[in-house]
């Protein structure tokens, strides 16, 4: 018997997977903006798990506990599958000097951008990186985010990488969103091997990822791999050691240039390949036929004044793209998902339908979740959204403020409701 009944839902938005991708659930090009809505709907959940979907008052479910969502629009829980939540210190003010002209990689060279992030990081506790990156989690979990992807990254030694790994891992235990695990000592180099990567390319093969893979610290593996960062040769032989420890791939590609990380990622099987504002059109074609899934995140774009990435000819073309936030420190800090939607919409010309399927479904694929949570579909895990709002395309049109009324994750209400 169900034991929680949401019931007069004025639209249920399920994100159902495409027919056919079973195996890898997801929804790719034009399939995108089929979200197969359900005006006036009730939703049955047992445990942890959805039970049961369909139109208003057609079961009854004698005993359950039951919801009035009257007026209410009901989304999967969004899947935040790109963020750097897990850092220390503070860069307002490197901010306001980009404001004032500065450039990211200006600003990169005088000592500031990532390797300020990792100075504060290598003095801090876990205990104070994992609070800082707990307030964000919260945060995220009350704008609708139930599953949550965090990179290490600003440590760029063994011992730091390792305790930003070990603060994500307390993140899970401390907070309801589900928080996925991503090592990335390949974010930048650290600056006594910034003449001389090999030393430090050793220390990530030979030391992080055998230590992060015995201690079973993160899920998958990340590498910058951009003009200044990692060259594709250098990318491609941290993540076949990666591979070799157990670990899934991800790329931070073609975000500061046409570089060549989008066919890698397609080349090496990697899960998403993120970024991609520079992608070529080759690139697009090796992703697509790979299976690989285009994470984009328009907030960086935004904050940095870049362009935005190609959205349109990626649908287009059939790709499965998703979007994140990329909530870090130094180029995008912010944790909400629906002002995420709302840039995707206006600044890379998706539809609101689209946008929707990328932040669920798509994002729960860019992490290998998909089979598990992104849609709201019975035997599924119960990470549902519910808003202020009597049709889902409020989300979009009414932005920049938080339409969230409650949260349900594994089952359990998470009311936000004055």
């Amino acid at each position: 018997m169900p034991t929680l009944l949401l019931e007069n839902i004025a639209a249920l938005v399920t994100v159902a997977a495409e027919p056919g991708t079973e195996a890898r659930p997801r929804r790719s090009g034009a399939a995108m903006a089929d979200v197969g809505v359900v005006h006036g709907a009730d939703v049955a959940i047992d445990g942890e798990r959805i039970a049961w979907i369909g139109e208003t008052g057609t079961r009854r479910f004698d005993g359950a506990e039951r919801m009035d969502c009257s007026g209410m629009t009901v989304l999967p829980g969004f899947v935040d599958s790109h963020t750097h939540v897990a850092f220390a210190g503070d860069r307002a003010r490197e901010f306001a000097m980009r404001l004032r002209g500065a450039t990211y990689q200006g600003i990169a060279a005088a000592g500031g951008g990532i390797l300020s992030t990792m100075r504060a990081v290598r003095s801090g506790t876990i205990d104070q990186i994992t609070q800082r990156a707990r307030g964000l989690v919260r945060s995220a979990f009350r704008h609708g985010t139930t599953t949550i992807e965090a990179k290490s990254g600003y440590g760029l030694d063994t011992e730091n990488e390792l305790k930003l790994l070990e603060a994500i891992a307390r993140l899970g235990d401390l907070e309801p969103a589900d928080v996925v695990a991503t090592f990335l000592g390949a974010h930048d180099f650290p600056p006594e091997h910034r003449d001389d990567h090999e030393p430090y390319i050793r220390e990530i093969v030979e030391r992080m990822i055998p230590a992060v893979a015995e201690r079973n610290l993160a899920r998958f593996c990340d590498v910058f791999s951009d003009t200044g960062y990692y060259t594709v040769e250098e990318s491609e032989r941290i993540l076949a050691a990666a591979r070799e420890h157990g670990m899934e791939l991800k790329v931070h590609a073609d975000e500061l240039s046409s570089f060549g990380g989008a066919e890698m990622a397609a080349r090496v099987g990697a899960v998403s390949a993120d970024h991609l504002l520079m992608i070529s059109d080759e690139g697009i074609e090796a992703m697509r036929e790979a299976g690989v899934v285009a994470t984009l995140l328009p907030g960086t774009a935004f904050y940095l004044r870049l362009p935005y990435a190609p959205a349109r000819r990626m649908i287009q073309s059939g790709l499965t793209v998703a979007l994140a936030t990329d909530c870090n420190p130094g180029s995008n800090m912010c944790e909400n998902m629906q002002m995420t939607l709302a840039l995707a919409c206006m600044g890379m010309r998706m539809t609101v339908e689209e946008a929707i399927t990328a932040a669920t479904l798509n994002g729960a694929a860019a992490l290998g979740m998909s089979g598990e949570v992104g849609s709201i579909e019975p035997g599924k895990q119960a990470d549902l959204v519910l808003y202020n709002l009597p049709d889902y395309p409020g989300i979009v049109y009414h932005y920049g403020v938080n339409q969230v009324a409650a949260v349900i994750k594994r089952g359990r209400v998470h009311s936000f409701r004055d």
